[in-house]
């Protein structure tokens, strides 16, 4: 089993709490951004048995901001997406904080296919619509201390830079979060890294 495979499968294939007739509503409210400390006291009022996942939702919506900073900041200074389109810089930023949140609202459900059909499938309809240009500098330290070099090289031009990009998140996460919550929102990391940069 590939490493992708096995965070993959980390997810639970359950139904998820998406349906939970108390908090249905907040999570169709909250589709595209973090919840509030009073939706995550809500979320945790009905669900006690998962306080790390509230624990894990605080986390990010905490350094959300930096983290998705961090990413551009990093992928801008190795891609020249702005020599390629229009307002790139805004609008990579608003795609990678929806991949955050999102994946933050499906761990939250328990829910994966909810987070492949509600974000990724469409995302990466519109990603597949656009050129995205090759690296024209190379990172100063390794980019990745899990083979991303390897995978970078088989994968076509095209797919490099969404490729660089979602593991840059993922990998800024690892740095960031506690490692329980790492461990909870890794999988849906993971699940966008793949779908996404699949060609």
């Amino acid at each position: 089993m590939s490493h992708s495979d096995s965070e993959t499968a980390m997810i639970e294939n359950a139904n998820g709490f998406r349906h939970h007739p108390d908090l249905a509503a907040i999570f169709k409210a909250t589709e595209s951004r973090q919840l509030t400390e009073q939706e995550l006291e809500e979320y945790y009022r009905v669900l006690p048995d998962e306080l790390p996942r509230a624990t894990a939702a605080r986390e990010i919506k905490a350094i959300e901001t930096q983290v998705v900073q961090a990413v551009i900041n990093e992928v801008f200074a190795l891609y020249p997406f702005e020599e390629c389109h229009a307002m790139a810089t805004g609008k990579c930023a608003r795609d990678v904080r929806y991949v955050s949140a999102y994946a933050t609202l499906a761990m939250l459900m328990n829910d994966p296919q909810w987070f492949g059909n509600k974000l990724l499938i469409w995302m990466k309809t519109i990603i597949q619509a656009f050129e995205f240009p090759e690296q024209s500098h190379k990172p100063k330290v390794s980019f990745n201390m899990n083979m991303g070099q390897q995978q970078m090289a088989q994968l076509k031009p095209h797919q490099r830079s969404i490729f660089d990009t979602y593991t840059r998140l993922k990998q800024q996460y690892h740095r960031t979060l506690s490692p329980a919550s790492y461990a909870l929102i890794s999988p849906y990391l993971q699940q966008a890294l793949d779908v996404l940069s699949e060609d």
